[in-house]
C-alpha cells in the first residue's frame, strides 16, 4: 500500500470521526486532533516541493505521536512559505489548542490563508467562525460565502451544513427544498 493511500484513508478515517453537525447548520469545536486535509495534496515536482512535503509528513508523524510543539516546529516553516496544507494544519493546531495556546484568530489566519489557495476544508473552517464568531466578527453572510466555497469544492460537512441552511431557511437564506436536496444528495454521492 502506498503512502498516498495509507494516507488517503487515514484522511478519511478522521474525516467520519471529526465533529458532529448540530442544530443550526455548524460543528461545534472539537476535541478531537485535527485532520490534516489531502484535499489539495500538492504532487510535487521539484525537489523543493519534495523537500517540503517530507517536512509535512514528518510533521504529520510527530503530532499523530502527540508531540505538537514539534509538529508546529516543523509545520510552521512550511506555513509561513506558502505550503496550502501546513497552513491549514498550523490553524487546526491553534483551533485546537494543540502545544499552543489555543487563538481562534490565529487559526483563522491560516485557515484564510489555505482558504484563498481553494483549500475546502479551511473554507469551511472559516464558514464557522464566521458564523460563530471564533476569531473573527460573527458575519452570516461571510460564512455563507465560505461554506459555498466549501461545498463548490467538494467538503461534505459543508455540502450538509449548506443543506440544512437551505432546509431550515439559514444565514439569510430562503428556505428551498430543492436546493436542500441538491446539496445533501451531493454530500451523499461522494461528489
Amino acid at each position: 500500500m502506498t503512502t498516498t493511500i495509507k494516507y488517503s484513508i487515514f484522511v478519511c478515517a478522521i474525516c467520519f470521526a471529526s465533529a458532529p453537525v448540530v442544530a443550526g447548520g455548524f460543528a461545534t469545536p472539537a476535541k478531537s486532533p485535527p485532520a490534516v486535509s489531502s484535499s489539495l495534496s500538492p504532487s510535487p515536482t521539484t525537489k523543493t516541493q519534495k523537500s517540503a512535503n517530507v517536512e509535512f509528513e514528518k510533521g504529520n508523524a510527530a503530532f499523530h505521536a502527540d508531540d505538537y510543539a514539534k509538529a508546529r516546529h516543523l509545520w510552521l516553516p512550511l506555513a509561513e512559505q506558502g505550503h496550502t496544507q501546513a497552513q491549514y494544519a498550523v490553524g487546526r493546531l491553534y483551533e485546537k489548542g494543540k502545544g499552543v495556546t489555543r487563538d481562534f484568530a490565529t487559526a483563522a489566519k491560516w485557515y484564510r490563508l489555505a482558504a484563498e489557495k481553494d483549500h475546502a476544508d479551511s473554507q469551511y473552517r472559516l464558514a464557522v467562525g464566521y458564523a460563530y464568531g471564533m476569531g473573527l466578527t460573527k458575519d452570516e453572510s461571510l460564512a455563507l460565502a465560505w461554506l459555498r466555497k466549501a461545498a463548490n469544492n467538494g467538503q461534505k460537512r459543508a455540502q450538509k451544513t449548506l443543506g440544512r441552511a437551505y432546509e431550515e431557511g439559514r444565514l439569510g437564506l430562503t428556505a428551498d427544498p430543492d436546493k436542500a436536496k441538491y446539496w445533501y444528495d451531493k454530500a451523499d454521492s461522494g461528489s
